[in-house]
């Protein structure tokens, strides 16, 4: 029976991991990559802790737990918003935790970006840094002496070691073993030291690390997302996991807080799937109940590369700068690796806490289109602007764009009248910032001089525009005293195009012209009306001069 194949790309991107038929998904040491023959020369497996939790509950303890070594990830914001909707749905905890031990890649403001990111998204948390909570700090570089003690303690049972080896060692010991063929891993050579000569050179201040000790056999995790996955332990590193500065690893750090912190579920990165059985192992060592686990897809360019710095916007902010709607954003991510088990697609927060579930995340991996971000937001800026408040929270939030790129605004151009322009764009726009790129002649006088206006001029005729501007001009100013409505533009179209036998489409590309300099943009009729009656007719003088 030919085997079922599982993709799952790992920090380096690539396919190793098999599922027999009926057997656990298994992470093949000898595995080659389908897509670029890189060979894994390792195998682990994975599979599910002996508590087996459920979906949320009324004890739902999640956290998110970014390292500050730069700007909030759209992975990152999609684990934040997984594990915000889960406690979300019936009253559990989500929590903040800066995971800051790494200090060689410690970013200087880092932390307070993350938090301002997750504040524009709509991300709330119950406990955190600037938050409070039970379980302060909330920031592991203030918990060291904790991690010290936990570590001391896996050394006192058994579960650990001192390891003495310098960092050259360590290096022949990586050459030695890429030479072979093998992972480079630790060879085990201090785990050999009795506690008595351990001990001694520790006190006589010797630099060490402490490194966790394996044991033999095989680790299960059992993960929401993959199933039971195993990993044999014989390819599981000793890992770090307090370094000679006194820091821990990532390994030792998160398994102490999450279970100190009572932590349910740890929904995380797949890039973290082969790090589970050490956790798992920690566990195990400390005597404690190990969360339920979820490994969400890695994120994928539309080539298949993972999603990086380097493969153009990946960082939320850069969204929150090209003019997308917090919502939307937070919209198009739950959707990367995630369905709602309907054709539904388009959801507010609210939506998403009630439709989320942990069973409706896929294993496969999630390519992120501009283009479906380009459209889920169109829906959200259609929803916005089904009210006044809607438009008027555009208008504000798109004011500093028009300002940037057009000049200072006149003083009629309110929010009231931005909000307006939105409206009438609405079916022509995706974003609020196209508004200043595609209109700007709502806000500043058309200077009929660039290739389009000249070309459009062509097609139009001077004599077309001798005709059809003076009888224009002559109704708009009949009712100078009173708003220009749409209504009243279509009868004024209709009524030149009637007394100089003219097609409407004529009269209406004469007036388009007039007011805009370029073809394209929204009706005619609401064009007018949104300009205003003051507007049209100094624009309609203005193309008669240049005429005369």
């Amino acid at each position: 029976m030919l085997a079922q194949r599982y993709r799952l790309f790992t920090q380096t991107g690539h396919a190793l991991l098999s599922r027999p038929a009926k057997q656990p998904l298994r992470w093949d040491a000898n595995a080659v990559c389908r897509n670029c023959r890189f060979s894994a020369q390792r195998s682990y497996t994975s599979s599910p802790p002996t508590t087996s939790l459920g979906e949320a509950s009324p004890t739902t303890r999640v956290r998110f737990a970014p390292s500050p070594t730069g700007y909030l990830h759209l992975g990152g914001l999609r684990t934040a918003l997984y594990n915000s909707l889960l406690a979300r749905q019936d009253g559990g905890k989500c929590i903040l935790r800066i995971e800051d031990t790494d200090q060689t890649r410690y970013v200087p403001g880092a932390t307070e970006s993350l938090i301002r990111a997750l504040d524009w998204a709509g991300v709330k948390f119950d406990e955190g840094p600037g938050i409070g909570g039970p379980h302060e700090p909330y920031q592991q570089s203030k918990r060291l002496e904790l991690y010290k003690k936990h570590a001391e303690t896996l050394v006192e049972h058994d579960h650990a070691y001192r390891c003495f080896c310098s960092p050259e060692r360590l290096s022949l010991v990586r050459l030695e073993a890429q030479k072979s063929g093998k992972t480079a891993s630790y060879d085990r050579k201090c785990s050999n030291l009795s506690k008595q000569e351990s001990q001694e050179r520790a006190e006589k201040g010797e630099s060490y690390v402490i490194r966790m000790k394996v044991p033999d056999g095989k680790t299960v995790v059992h993960d929401k997302v993959h199933g039971k996955v195993e990993f044999m332990n014989k390819e599981v590193d000793d890992s770090v996991l307090m370094k000679s500065d006194g820091f821990p690893t990532y390994h030792l750090a998160n398994v102490v807080d999450d279970h100190l912190m009572g932590i349910t579920h740890v929904i995380r990165g797949q890039e973290w799937l082969p790090s589970a059985p050490k956790h798992v192992i920690l566990y195990n060592m400390f005597g404690w109940k190990e969360p339920s686990f979820a490994h969400v897809p890695l994120l994928l360019n539309p080539d298949k590369s993972k999603l990086s710095k380097r493969s153009g916007d990946v960082n939320v902010e850069d969204y929150r700068d090209k003019g997308y709607f917090p919502e939307a954003v937070v919209n198009f991510v739950a959707l990367l690796g995630w369905h709602p088990g309907s054709t539904e697609e388009i959801f507010d927060l609210d939506g998403l806490t009630k439709a989320f579930s942990l069973k409706n995340i896929q294993q496969s991996n999630a390519v992120v289109l501009r283009e479906k971000l380009d459209w889920i937001n169109k829906m959200h800026l259609n929803r916005r602007a089904e009210t006044k408040k809607g438009l008027l929270d555009m208008a504000a939030m798109v004011r500093p764009k028009i300002e940037a790129d057009l000049g200072p605004l006149e003083k009629e151009h309110t929010d009231e009248y931005i909000g307006r322009v939105i409206d009438t764009l609405k079916e022509r726009i995706k974003n609020v910032y196209d508004v200043p790129a595609l209109c700007g002649y709502y806000f500043k006088n058309p200077t009929y001089t660039s290739e389009e206006s000249v070309a459009y001029l062509t097609k139009v005729g001077a004599e077309t525009l001798l005709k059809v501007l003076p009888k224009a001009l002559s109704e708009l100013k009949s009712k100078s005293d009173m708003p220009l409505e749409k209504e009243e533009a279509k009868q004024v179209l209709k009524a030149i195009a009637d007394e100089h036998k003219l097609k409407l489409p004529v009269v209406m590309n004469a007036l388009r012209y007039t007011v805009s300099g370029v073809k394209v943009g929204a009706g005619v009729p609401e064009t007018l009306s949104t300009l205003g009656r003051k507007c049209v007719v100094h624009r309609i003088e203005r193309v008669l001069e240049q005429l005369a």
